[in-house]
């Protein structure tokens, strides 16, 4: 098995932060990958409350492990910051970004103690309280023989969106846990693993337990930290917060649009789109997770079109905490008023709304972290590896597996018949300026109909090759069969692997090895100057 680090992507203002870009700046806090960045930001957090933050996060943060727990306690005692990273729960641990987000995370915070020689412990935050449910109820896998499965649960069980962390799994997992055990052959490793996703999502579980589980196990050896979103003790820490959004909406409202139109200005494109009247804050509710919109002095759910008034709102944050919670631009402010945070860890899409939240960071008085691109890692097993070097493949190549199966059989198809087809073109073309220079004394508005019959003759030999080619692709069927195999284990679905494919996939043949493997490689590139280029440079294990 050999692990690769490959591009993140994303959109412009993402390449652009990643490469450094001069007109991106204004929208950061400095490059990700200069120490000097992380220097100045220790001095901003430290500054402020961080005292205070640190002895909340002693209930709040979850360690994984002694390792972890050792790490928190050196945070409390040596005035020690966060390295924070997270994704909404699903499936059987969902893609295998959100393990790639963690093993990032806990990489930077361990270079970031030695650059600061201060503590620093990594945590990643569980998004209990998202409703998407038809994001977080399937994952994909393949089985042995290389064919991709969609496992799901279903629809939502309920009748109205409620929080991941309220919806029991149901009887659905069971099966879902089968067909994960059907997939793969006994090894060493399947029944352990297979064991703990069987223990870990049970029918009643919920999905955001579950996820913790599963999580807290494959990262119990590294220092750290799980945050529930759900936890009341979180959501009290979150509350002044909330507060202040819901006292002044208007005014973060104004802080978003004032650094989205910066962006615009500069050509980049909007992650979030701002929406008039809309409100930063979500409840749930008898009519189940809801956004607010501003109406008349108070608000309205979207959804529902229940109204709520400014008072009952603030009596709501106030006294049920747990009933209010941030949406995806003011859920970072929370989680950086709570920790006293040096840097978040994301992928291209949270990276992309970072650029929208200088102005909200400013308006509620929080200190913004650095945000820091995720390890993106491509996972290249034996197989996979030997398919490669018989045909001399990038990985790359492999994602459209129909224009490289065509390459290969143009390259297949008979000298002879390609020099044949070439005549052939040449002779259409030569026998047309011929025509049309021959017929141009007669009338010279025959040149378009030579033209056109030139045209319909080059068409027809397109055709004639094609299906050539596809005689040649039908006869290379060994060929077909191993591009494949290469292919839906590099890009299943046309898509990156890691957006796809859950961590299980390898857990399940390689073992631990596998974690630790991938932790070798999450690394962030930071030197004195920084690195423009070291998370787009591919990179062999």
């Amino acid at each position: 098995m050999r692990i690769l680090r490959s591009p993140l992507g994303g959109s412009r203002f993402v390449r652009d932060y990643v490469a450094g870009a001069s007109r991106s700046s204004a929208f950061s806090q400095g490059s990700p990958f200069s120490a000097a960045t992380y220097e100045r930001k220790a001095a901003e957090v430290g500054s402020g409350t961080a005292a205070g933050k640190r002895e909340s996060a002693a209930a709040i943060v979850k360690p994984v492990g002694p390792r972890a727990a050792r790490a928190l306690r050196a945070v409390l005692e040596g005035d020690g910051f966060f390295v924070t990273t997270g994704q909404q729960p699903a499936l059987l641990g969902g893609p295998l970004y959100s393990l790639y987000k963690a093993l990032t995370a806990v990489r930077l915070a361990q270079d970031l103690a030695g650059i600061l020689a201060r503590p620093v412990m990594p945590l990643f935050w569980i998004a209990s309280d998202d409703h998407d449910w038809d994001e977080a109820n399937h994952v994909h896998l393949i089985d042995q023989a290389n064919e991709l499965h969609r496992l799901t649960l279903g629809p939502n069980p309920g009748t109205v969106p409620r929080p991941l962390s309220r919806i029991p799994l149901g009887d659905a997992v069971i099966d879902a846990v089968t067909r994960l055990e059907q997939c793969f052959p006994r090894n060493e490793y399947r029944d352990r693993y297979i064991d703990l996703a069987r223990k870990a999502f049970s029918p009643r579980a919920t999905m955001a337990s579950a996820f913790a589980a599963l999580m807290a196990e494959l990262l119990r050896d590294t220092p750290i930290g799980l945050v529930d979103a759900a936890d009341p003790l979180l959501k009290e820490a979150s509350r002044p917060v909330l507060c202040a959004e819901a006292e002044d909406p208007a005014a973060s409202e104004r802080a978003v649009r004032e650094t989205s139109e910066a962006l615009a200005a500069q050509r980049y494109g909007l992650q979030v789109p701002v929406i008039g009247g809309a409100v930063n804050l979500l409840t749930d509710l008898e009519g189940g997770r809801d956004r607010l919109q501003r109406a008349n002095g108070g608000f309205v759910h979207r959804r529902s079109g229940r109204r709520i008034s400014q008072r009952a709102l603030l009596t709501l944050i106030r006294d049920d905490p747990v009933r209010v919670s941030p949406n995806v631009l003011l859920r970072p402010v929370v989680e950086a008023a709570v920790f006293p945070s040096l840097a978040y860890v994301g992928g291209p899409g949270e990276l992309a709304y970072c650029g929208q939240l200088r102005g909200l960071f400013a308006r509620h008085g929080v200190c913004m972290p650095v945000p820091v691109p995720r390890a993106s890692l491509l996972v290249v097993e034996p197989k996979v590896s030997r398919v490669m070097d018989k045909f001399g493949l990038e990985p790359d190549e492999l994602r459209d597996q129909g224009a490289l199966l065509s390459r290969f059989a143009r390259d297949e198809v008979p000298p002879e018949a390609d020099r044949a087809l070439a005549r052939w073109r040449e002779a259409v073309g030569s026998i047309a300026a011929e025509l049309a220079e021959s017929s141009a004394s007669i009338d010279p508005g025959l040149a378009g109909a030579v033209t056109r019959a030139r045209n319909a003759g080059l068409a027809a030999l397109g055709t004639l090759e094609k299906k050539i080619v596809r005689a040649v692709k039908r006869r290379g069927e060994t060929t077909r069969s191993q591009i494949g195999k290469a292919s839906v284990n590099l890009w299943p679905n046309a898509k990156p692997q890691d957006r796809v494919l859950t961590p299980l996939q390898f857990l399940v043949r390689y073992g631990p090895g596998f974690v630790a493997a991938a932790l070798g490689k999450a690394g962030v590139p930071i030197g004195e100057a920084g690195s423009r280029t070291g998370p787009e440079r591919p990179d062999s294990a």
